[in-house]
C-alpha cells in the first residue's frame, strides 16, 4: 500500500503543490545562472534548498542530492502518519529505505576532484568519500529517520527510481519489512553533468524558450530538459496500513524489469526490452492489459526514446491501446534521471487519488510515428483504476510498476 508521498522538485515539495502544478499544465524550467557560458542553460531547478526547514545544520554539508532524499523521506513519512509515530520508531527493525540515483552526490564529487587537480592531497578532507559513496544516499536517510531494516542504494540510470520501488515492493510482499521508502533522488545540474550529457547529444538547445524546451513527443522536439530533486513513496504491507487506519493512495499491484542487451546509450527501435518490462508487471499484477487506464510515460523527448517506448505500448496493449491515456509529466517537471520513475509513481498515485490525468505539454504538432494519445496541453477527467509508469535507461535498463487504486 501507498501512505505516503514524498516529492520534491521544481513543481513543489508537497504532493498538493507538485499535483496543482501538473493539473495546471505548468512547467518548472528556466533559465539557470549557473549554467551561464554553456550551451544548455535551462533546466528544472529545486529553488531555495538552504531554506527548507527538513535540514539539519550537520546535513547542510551533505551533498544536493543527500539533501534532496531527505527532505523528500521527511515529507513522505509525515504524509504517512508516521515521523512521529512512537509505535513506528519501536518497529526500526522492520522498516527500510531503498533509494535510487544515477549520478550520485555530483555536487561534491566534481568540487573534490577540482580541489584535487588545483592542490593535490591537502585539497581532500575526511568527508569525501564518505559524502560521496553511492550507499551513503540511502544510509544517511536511515540515519536520519532510525530505520533499522533493509538498506540499499540502487543505480539503474534513468530507470533506478522505478527498480528501488520494485525492490522496496518485493521486500514488503514477501514480509521481510512492514514498511518501505522508496524512489529516487537526483541533481544532476551542474554544469560538468550537464556538459558530459549535452557531449553524448541527448539535450535540448532550446535556451530561448525554457519553457517550452520539453516536449515529448512533438514533431519538433529536440532532447531531453534535465531537472533536479527526489520522488519518494512510503510502501507499507496492508495489515500494518489498516491496523493504525492508514489513509492509502493506492496499491502497488506489480514490478517488471528487463534488460534491452542491446547498447549503453541507444535502444532498438520496436522498445522490445521495456515491453517485456509491461508485460511482466502485469502478469505480477495478474492484470490483462485492457485493465490499465493510465500510463505514465518514459517520455523523455529524444527522437529515438519516444519512437521506441510509442512502439513498446502498442506491442503490448494491442487494440487496447487507443483507449489508454498517455501521457508525459517530464514535459513540466523535466528528466530527474534516476529519480524520476519517483517523481512519475507519486503522480499516478495521485492520477488514481483524484481522477484526472496531467497533460503532455508543448505537444503542439505530433511527431507520425508518436501516434498514441498523450492528454495534449490539457489535463483530463478521468475515473482511472489501473496506472502504468515506465522507465528506460542508459545500458538499456526498462523498468514498469502496477498501481491500482485504493
Amino acid at each position: 500500500m501507498v501512505t505516503g508521498l514524498g516529492p520534491l522538485c521544481s513543481l513543489g515539495d508537497s504532493a498538493e503543490a507538485l499535483w496543482s502544478s501538473l493539473i495546471a499544465g505548468r512547467s518548472g524550467v528556466t533559465a539557470l545562472a549557473r549554467l551561464a557560458g554553456l550551451p544548455v542553460t535551462i533546466g528544472a531547478e529545486v529553488a531555495h534548498l538552504e531554506q527548507h526547514a527538513a535540514l539539519g545544520a550537520r546535513e547542510r554539508r551533505f551533498d544536493r542530492s543527500t539533501q534532496f532524499a531527505l527532505i523528500a523521506a521527511h515529507t513522505a513519512l509525515s504524509d504517512a502518519g508516521l515521523l512521529n509515530d512512537v509505535r513506528f520508531s519501536q518497529q526500526a527493525e522492520r522498516a527500510g529505505a531503498i533509494l535510487g540515483t544515477s549520478r550520485g552526490a555530483t555536487e561534491q564529487l566534481e568540487a573534490a576532484i577540482a580541489r584535487f587537480s588545483e592542490r593535490g592531497w591537502p585539497g581532500l578532507g575526511p568527508h569525501v568519500s564518505p559524502f560521496t559513496t553511492t550507499g551513503s544516499l540511502s544510509a544517511a536517510v536511515a540515519r536520519r529517520f532510525g530505520l533499522r531494516g533493509p538498506n540499499l542504494t540502487v543505480s539503474a540510470a534513468c530507470s533506478s527510481a522505478t527498480q528501488a520501488l520494485g525492490a522496496a515492493f518485493d521486500i514488503v510482499r514477501h514480509g521481510r519489512a512492514n514498511v518501505m521508502l522508496a524512489g529516487g533522488a537526483e541533481a544532476c545540474l551542474t554544469p560538468f553533468c550537464v556538459g558530459i550529457l549535452d557531449a553524448a547529444g541527448i539535450l535540448s538547445h532550446r535556451n530561448e524558450a525554457p519553457a517550452a524546451a520539453s516536449r515529448p513527443f512533438d514533431a519538433e522536439r529536440d532532447g531531453i530538459v534535465l531537472g533536479e530533486g527526489a520522488g519518494l513513496l512510503v510502501l507499507e504491507a496492508e495489515e500494518h496500513a489498516r491496523h493504525r487506519a492508514a489513509r492509502v493512495y493506492a496499491e502497488v499491484a506489480g514490478f517488471g524489469a528487463s534488460c534491452d542487451a542491446f547498447s549503453l546509450t541507444g535502444m532498438p527501435d520496436n522498445g522490445e526490452g521495456l515491453a517485456r518490462a509491461i508485460s511482466e508487471a502485469l502478469s505480477d499484477a495478474e492484470l490483462a492489459s485492457e485493465a490499465v487506464d493510465y500510463v505514465n510515460a518514459h517520455g523523455t523527448g529524444t527522437r529515438l526514446g519516444d519512437r521506441a517506448e510509442t512502439a513498446a505500448l502498442r506491442s503490448c496493449f494491442g487494440s487496447h491501446t487507443s483507449n489508454l491515456a498517455v501521457s508525459s509529466t517530464k514535459s513540466m517537471t523535466g528528466h530527474l534521471l534516476g529519480a524520476a520513475g519517483g517523481i512519475e509513481a507519486i503522480a499516478c498515485a495521485l492520477v488514481l487519488r483524484h481522477g484526472v490525468v496531467p497533460p503532455t505539454i508543448n505537444l503542439e504538432h505530433a511527431d507520425p510515428q508518436c501516434d498514441l494519445d498523450y492528454v495534449p496541453r490539457q489535463a483530463r477527467v478521468l475515473a482511472a483504476r489501473v496506472a502504468l509508469s515506465t522507465s528506460m535507461g542508459f545500458g538499456g535498463n526498462n523498468a514498469c510498476l502496477v498501481l491500482r487504486g485504493a
